[in-house]
């Protein structure tokens, strides 16, 4: 089964727009083979498993894999002994030349088991001839990544990994917890931790903290009348002067600014602030918090 875009070229300038995708079942020792195509194409596999021709040389493709080829290059796919079902998709657009980077996608890699019900969605949107259904196609192409690029369940390491992030979630506001006292607590060292969160949660600890105290922060300064040093305490930042300088270099304006701003959002100014807002809103536009896009 296949499915193509029923636009030869896509209708939106979307990062990444789904070209076609597909699912194929080879028998054994049954090859694919397709000339290069200006698309970036995504194999999943269903069962089996077999070997992919790169440059020549033939690469093992183990049962449970996540497998790619660029742009520009020829693909051919053999199936093993046992045969080969997989699923397919094709990327093309402004992006997709950046998704192998931007997902740390290796050339070989296990995978979760493969979403049927996802591909049938995306089945469903490229069958789609509006505009709405190319945009759908793209929303499940980052989903169909985002799922390909969990870490596998069985990975012995996510216990550990996942009791760090509940600590971290449960204890941010304490000044003293940093990722020394964190990997002690679990027995663990240093390093160790961090390879082990950032293969779970594609994050290193520090910054995952780091962010648990600034959301904090920012929801304390937006709904509260906390003074500001209240507010650096509770999100687990006392140094009032650091606190300041990280909620101005993420959001570009200081505490006081930012909370201004949120009760403008909110419609709880009073006449003069919403004036000396309207004066201010007419020199710069509002920005999105950084951290926020990260």
């Amino acid at each position: 089964m296949i499915r193509y875009r029923l636009t030869q070229t896509p209708t939106r300038p979307l990062p990444l727009n789904v070209r076609s995708a597909g699912h194929y079942r080879l028998g054994a020792g049954e090859s694919y083979v397709r000339e290069p195509g200006g698309f970036l194409q995504l194999f999943w596999s269903v069962a089996g498993g077999g070997c992919m021709m790169l440059a020549k040389r033939s690469v093992n493709v183990p049962a449970g894999s996540l497998i790619h080829y660029v742009a520009g290059e020829p693909h051919t796919l053999v199936a093993g002994s046992a045969g080969w079902e997989y699923r397919w998709f094709t990327l093309d657009g402004a992006g997709s030349a950046k998704v192998i980077e931007a997902w740390r996608l290796r050339r070989v890699q296990p995978a979760p088991p493969c979403p049927a019900d996802l591909f049938e969605r995306l089945d469903d949107a490229l069958r789609d001839p509006t505009p709405a259904g190319e945009a759908r196609a793209s929303l499940l192409a980052y989903e169909l990544l985002l799922r390909a690029t969990e870490p596998p369940s069985t990975t012995p390491t996510t216990g550990d990994a996942e009791a760090a992030r509940a600590w971290l979630d449960a204890h941010y506001a304490d000044a003293h917890l940093n990722v020394s006292t964190l990997a002690a607590r679990f027995g663990l060292h240093r390093s160790s931790l961090h390879r082990q969160f950032m293969r779970s949660h594609g994050v290193a600890p520090v910054q995952y903290l780091g962010r648990l105290r600034l959301r904090r922060g920012l929801e304390l300064l937006g709904t509260s009348r906390l003074p500001v040093a209240d507010v650096a305490v509770r999100c687990g930042l006392p140094d009032v002067a650091y606190f300041s300088k990280l909620v101005s270099r993420h959001t570009g304006y200081s505490p006081r600014e930012y909370r201004r701003r949120s009760d403008q959002g909110a419609g709880v100014t009073s006449t003069g602030a919403a004036a000396s807002a309207s004066m201010s809103q007419g020199r710069r536009k509002t920005r999105v918090p950084s951290a926020l896009l990260k």
